[in-house]
């Protein structure tokens, strides 16, 4: 259950507190990687008058986000600039989707890259550069208590009362003290701008449904 959440959708992130379990909360950031995303996945390089080796302009052009629809499964990009400027991802034709402008290469007088790329659909599984974002969690308690305290697989908190004395102050303890259980998480995932971020953690659990459904057929 969600119980109070944060959605920022211009930043593509949102926040929420929710009393899974870690091993859902794993499985689900762990999902993550296997929704199929559009990459550039091949470079054709005409010309390239800059600092950078080939490889190098390929590697940087290749982990750039790219818009994703389920009805694209491959589209192709060109890219021709000349210096002096910094060459950024929205300087490929047609727009690759986003506006995040991820510098590539820096061009200096009479500097020239003229290049065709390639994207296809892929998965965070094969290569990161498919990930379509990140997910991370912690238990929902203050950062400045974490540090001291243990909290096992029933949510049941323990701590050092040799380190608490240490360590702590008395506005720490007092607070360490009172806590006997934290069943609740924080979970938070970012897009890196391929898709939305709320449908990033739905076709998450959607993709972990279908995987336990397979397992499940598969042990009967």
């Amino acid at each position: 259950m969600i119980k109070t959440k944060n959605y920022d959708k211009k930043q593509g992130k949102i926040s929420f507190v929710t009393d899974m379990s870690i091993s859902l909360a794993n499985a689900i950031r762990r999902s993550l990687l296997e929704i199929p995303t559009l990459a550039i996945d091949e470079v054709e390089i005409a010309q390239n008058d800059s600092a950078l080796y080939d490889e190098v302009l390929a590697h940087r052009i290749g982990l750039i986000p790219i818009k994703t629809e389920k009805t694209i499964k491959e589209t192709k990009f060109r890219l021709k600039e000349a210096g002096p400027k910094m060459v950024y991802a929205t300087d490929l034709k047609p727009s690759i989707g986003t506006e995040y402008k991820s510098p590539i290469v820096l061009l200096d007088n009479e500097q020239e890259i003229q290049l065709t790329a390639i994207a296809r659909v892929g998965r965070g599984i094969e290569h990161i550069k498919y990930s379509p974002g990140l997910m991370y969690y912690k238990h929902n308690v203050e950062d400045s208590l974490v540090n001291f305290i243990n909290i096992n697989e029933d949510g049941k908190v323990s701590y050092d009362e040799k380190e608490l004395k240490e360590k702590c102050n008395d506005e720490q303890i007092e607070k360490i003290k009172k806590l006997k259980e934290i069943n609740e998480l924080v979970i938070n995932i970012e897009s890196w701008g391929q898709l939305e971020v709320k449908k990033i953690f739905t076709e998450a659990i959607d993709i972990l449904d279908e995987n336990l459904t397979e397992l499940n057929k598969a042990i009967k």
